[in-house]
């Protein structure tokens, strides 16, 4: 018997959908994917996305060696907002290894985050400018495409490129909301946090929420996080008694947006 997955027709972002009578081509990295690891054939079945919350049914056919797709429909199959598939969240993550970073980015889009913002912190393991902010811009988006292909999302989740924490901090929030931050436990000193639940995401207009590296927050980084907090623009976040690793601090985050949304709808 079939699995319900192997069962699945492909997705393939394309940014400009076909139409009758003029098919689109499928970029190198994608038709190899779709030839080397789905083992297309000529005639298989696939659906476009543009990743702007469209997507039309076609198939996946062979021309002088290049990929194409082509479709009878004149409109799109699916038309979805983005405001069906996305919350409130703004995920602020500082750059963690490697593996937990693609995790996290994955788990982003799944769980309907609005954006990804890696931050740079003092702490972080990750040493961006080794090899330049591009090369890993485009290896988290490309994480982040393939979740998206996935989930069966519709609109695209884009992954900013990384930004110190001092900068970010000077970032203007729309609609004045206050950002979160999650702090260690017994690891606010500047007074009471405010424990990370559901109820932190009602409301309208974007939350974010902003997690720490491995090393966690240096003593520089917190001074800064008390200038915010005093001007009442950061509230530090409680996300329990317990010592969260980086990657699991912005999956409980994620949860709770989720969670959030899902009472509301």
């Amino acid at each position: 018997m079939q699995s319900k997955r192997s069962l699945r027709i492909p997705r393939i972002l394309c940014p400009q959908l076909p139409v009758p009578q003029k098919p689109v081509a499928v970029d190198t990295e994608e038709a190899a994917h779709l030839r080397q690891v789905l083992r297309l054939q000529d005639g298989s079945p696939v659906i476009a996305m543009d990743g702007r919350g469209r997507a039309v049914a076609g198939e996946y056919f062979i021309q002088e060696k290049k990929a194409y797709i082509r479709t009878t429909h004149a409109a799109p199959t699916e038309v979805r907002d983005e405001h069906e598939e996305q919350g409130a969240l703004v995920l602020e993550v500082a750059v963690i290894k490697g593996d937990a970073m693609s995790w996290v980015i994955e788990k982003a889009v799944e769980l309907g985050a609005r954006r990804v913002v890696p931050v740079l912190a003092d702490h972080a393991v990750v040493q961006v400018d080794k090899k330049g902010a591009e090369h890993f811009v485009e290896r988290w988006q490309r994480i982040a495409d393939q979740a998206l292909k996935q989930c069966e999302r519709l609109n695209r989740i884009s992954i900013e490129a990384p930004i110190p924490l001092g900068e970010l901090l000077k970032r203007p929030i729309p609609g004045g909301a206050i950002r979160g931050v999650a702090i260690e436990p017994r690891g606010n000193e500047g007074g009471p946090a405010l424990r990370l639940s559901e109820s932190f995401f009602r409301g309208s207009g974007e939350k974010h929420v902003l997690i720490g590296p491995e090393g966690g927050w240096s003593a520089h980084e917190l001074e800064l996080f008390g200038v915010e907090a005093r001007g009442g623009r950061l509230h530090a976040l409680d996300l329990g008694p317990l010592i969260l690793r980086a990657e699991t601090a912005a999956i409980f985050t994620l949860g709770c947006a989720l969670s959030a949304r899902l009472a509301i709808d």
